[in-house]
């Protein structure tokens, strides 16, 4: 039933019946002010009730901390989702904490722990419910690779983190929260850390995926189907619409690399400059 209400919130998005929440995606390697406050305005400013979801970090605790910090300077009140096993998705009293939620945050970290503890589960569930209903939804690094359907894990087909291989199955992915419409795929720390070559390897083997690579401190926010570039570096994105395929070879495969303040339809994919 999970898995039917998420696609059936991606069908929404794809036939214009958008949900009415937004999207702060941030390519990690740190938040300038302006991306930090569109997530905190779109999570309704002050007495806005933020959850945070620490569950891809290493310290969940530090990451609590400084998040309460930051919310209780800005007039927002923050609700701990500390999720670290599949079961407390489940729990009543948290699902229950996250209903009086008007924004989420997303956590950078492993990705893949997301995975194992929150998709398919109730958490999610709730979390897609609030989105469509108008909550906000913000993550960095990790936290920006749970946002589509289909999720890079970050590791090679032999399951090491590498950017050695090329190709159609070249590296792993796996079923994300699937914030974004079906057909989205976002790779993040983008061009920082050289990864053309994995999200090239993406589109190549679900070519009807739009490809968004997301640089460190930009973001993406997404409001009614567009996004729009915010931050100090570019997103790259990659279209391959009109791309011909042979093999490990390809030719007219659209790439645009916006900077602050340019947007893309994420339905037609049409390019506006700011």
């Amino acid at each position: 039933m999970l898995r039917l209400y998420a696609l059936l919130l991606c069908t929404c998005l794809l036939t214009g019946a958008a949900p009415k929440g937004t999207l702060v995606i941030v390519g990690g390697g740190g938040m300038p002010q302006e991306i930090l406050d569109a997530f905190l305005s779109a999570s309704g400013g002050k007495g806005g009730v933020v959850g945070i979801i620490p569950t891809s970090t290493s310290d969940p605790d530090g990451a609590l901390k400084e998040w309460k910090e930051d919310l209780d300077k800005a007039g927002l009140t923050m609700v701990p989702l500390d999720v670290r096993s599949r079961e407390q998705a489940s729990d009543p009293e948290l699902l229950a904490r996250a209903r009086t939620c008007t924004g989420f945050w997303f956590s950078g970290g492993d990705q893949g722990r997301v995975g194992d503890k929150i998709v398919g589960t109730p958490l999610q569930k709730v979390v897609l419910e609030r989105y469509a209903a108008g909550a906000c939804v913000g993550g960095t690094s990790a936290g920006a690779a749970i946002m589509s359907k289909v999720m890079l894990t970050g590791d090679d087909r032999h399951g090491k983190e590498a950017l050695s291989e090329f190709g159609p199955g070249a590296y792993q992915t796996r079923e994300g929260m699937g914030f974004l419409p079906t057909g989205v795929i976002v790779d993040q720390h983008f061009l920082r850390r050289g990864r053309e070559n994995r999200l090239f390897s993406i589109v190549m083997e679900r070519p009807d995926h739009l490809g968004l690579g997301i640089d460190e401190a930009t973001a993406l926010v997404v409001k009614d189907g567009q996004a729009r570039v915010l931050g100090k570096r570019s997103v790259m994105v990659f279209d391959p619409a009109g791309m011909q395929l042979k093999g490990e070879s390809f030719r007219d495969l659209r790439i645009h690399v916006l900077r602050a303040g340019q947007s893309i339809d994420l339905t037609t994919r049409k390019v506006s400059q700011p």
